[in-house]
């Protein structure tokens, strides 16, 4: 008969072992691989799309095997992930149009068009090798002929030979306005006769979209068309001829209908949005010009100031550019952000942490201000001369202003370039898991020489230990097995 210590020892072990086994450290290698197999799976909340989007996002040529077995997916939206991921690592860059011909399936290809389109993942040769398919809708062939305009590529006009004719309102205005790039006033001329005869605001509407299909597209013969068949109208329609105006003909028709239009109308918002549209013209005004914009209201003061200071020899560029983001105004902080890549590096550098600084002193940070943050950090982050001072800012705000320190790291982990992956290196150890996780990333996306130690936080970071979002997890996964040199293994693991 056994002895109750006997019994007592061996309950123990009954119980002890497996939780040793349950507990036992996880294998890094087979975590990631994990990780990325989560992301090969179809999930009715299509999470697995943004995982895949994430991983695009790192544009490494050796993930091809992994994106070339996604084409083959029975799950459509997987599919498209796989064929978008070849044509980003591609030496062209393109999506391949013989291999999506070749698919024979009509409403995948236009699945796989939309998408690369809305990447800008169509060069020339592909999208002319499209436009030879004969049972292209008119829908697709009018998108591919817009693109080949946009990239400044000839096309013949024989190719929208039915689209004008179309059922879809926008694929025919389109199409019309395409045409008048060639000369051919006829068509416009019979799609204004459908677009008055709908209801005004479907009319609105609609030339609203065209007028932005125009600027997108950059269908310059289309201006001023748009601008006489909105010349009666005071509303978003007219804003958008203007502003297609503005972008494609500056110098003479812009100009003209733009202060027209503040001559016309003397509201607060129309000057607001039309100080705006010409702050952001590179050519067409002069500093004269800003003086009709006056009208004692602080916020077009500035923006009257900005704009000569702007134009003007030797002005005081740097109190004029504060004084518009010292009134706090979405748009004109944008604008400001827009061109200080443009400036000399001191007077940028001042007016980016000048930005951040003034978002330190607020309780919280409003979605407008966030994405203000951003694009101030992303400027800064390429600016090694002022890497200390942006060092020294977030740190401070470790305590006191949370919001503002998981936006500037989200930034350094979304960054891919030299410059981040040296700020990377300078905040490294300073900062809570969450932020010291991103900071590594950057530097793996910068393929930077990595200690064992951080290799291994790599590998920890990917199976969720670094307190970081999905997108994070996936890339760290990739990384993880690059910096193992273990990618192949995982390919191989992943695609059998």
């Amino acid at each position: 008969m056994k002895s109750a210590a006997a019994v007592i020892l061996a309950t123990f072990m009954l119980f002890t072992l497996p939780a040793q086994a349950q507990y036992a450290r996880a294998d890094p290698y087979e975590t990631a691989v994990t990780q990325i197999k989560k992301a090969m799976s179809p999930n009715s909340n299509g999470v697995q799309h943004f995982r895949w989007v994430s991983l695009r996002l790192l544009a490494d040529p050796a993930m091809n095997p992994l994106f070339e077995y996604l084409t083959t997916h029975t799950d459509v939206a997987l599919r498209i992930d796989g064929f978008m991921g070849v044509a980003l690592v591609s030496a062209e860059k393109s999506l391949d149009a013989a291999r999506v011909n070749q698919l024979k399936d009509p409403s995948l290809r236009t699945l796989l068009l939309t998408e690369a389109l809305g990447l800008e993942l169509i060069k020339p040769v592909a999208l002319n090798e499209f436009l030879q398919s004969s049972d292209l809708p008119n829908y697709e062939r009018t998108l591919l002929v817009a693109e080949l305009n946009r990239q400044g590529q000839p096309w013949d006009p024989s190719l929208l030979a039915s689209a004008p004719a179309d059922d879809g309102a926008e694929v025919a205005g389109l199409a019309c306005m395409l045409l008048l790039e060639r000369g051919d006033q006829n068509a416009w001329k019979n799609l204004q006769g459908k677009i008055k005869s709908l209801p005004e605001p479907d009319q609105a509407d609609l030339l609203r979209q065209l007028s932005n299909a125009a600027r997108q597209y950059r269908i310059v013969a289309a201006v001023e068309p748009l601008l006489e068949i909105t010349k009666d109208s005071t509303g978003a329609d007219r804003i958008a001829a203007i502003t297609t105006a503005m972008a494609l003909s500056p110098k003479v028709v812009g100009r003209a209908a733009l202060l027209e239009r503040i001559k016309s109308d003397r509201s607060q918002k129309n000057l607001a949005q039309m100080g705006l549209l010409m702050l952001s013209s590179q050519e067409g005004f002069q500093a004269d010009d800003f003086a009709q914009l006056r009208n004692g209201d602080p916020l077009l003061e500035a923006m009257a100031t900005a704009g000569v200071a702007m134009r003007t020899a030797n002005a005081d560029q740097l109190v004029a550019l504060l004084g518009l983001l010292e009134n706090g105004n979405r748009y004109t902080t944008e604008y400001v952000l827009s061109i200080t890549p443009t400036l000399p590096p001191a007077l940028a550098k001042q007016l980016l942490l000048t930005l951040l600084k003034r978002l330190t002193q607020a309780k919280g940070i409003r979605n407008e201000d966030q994405i203000s943050a951003l694009l101030a950090v992303q400027q800064l982050l390429r600016m090694p001369q002022a890497h200390e001072e942006l060092l020294n800012l977030t740190l401070q705000n470790i305590n006191n202003n949370l919001e503002l320190l998981e936006t500037i790291m989200s930034v350094v982990g979304d960054s891919s370039n030299q410059e981040a992956a040296q700020f990377a290196r300078m905040i490294r150890t300073k900062l809570p898991r969450h932020g010291d996780s991103l900071a590594l990333l950057a530097l793996a996306k910068a393929s930077t020489p990595l200690t064992a130690a951080e290799v291994q936080e790599l590998g920890s970071i990917a199976s969720g230990g670094g307190n970081v979002d999905d997108s994070s997890q996936i890339q760290a996964a990739w990384l993880y097995l690059k910096y193992c040199k273990r990618e192949n293994d995982a390919i191989s693991q992943l695609t059998r």
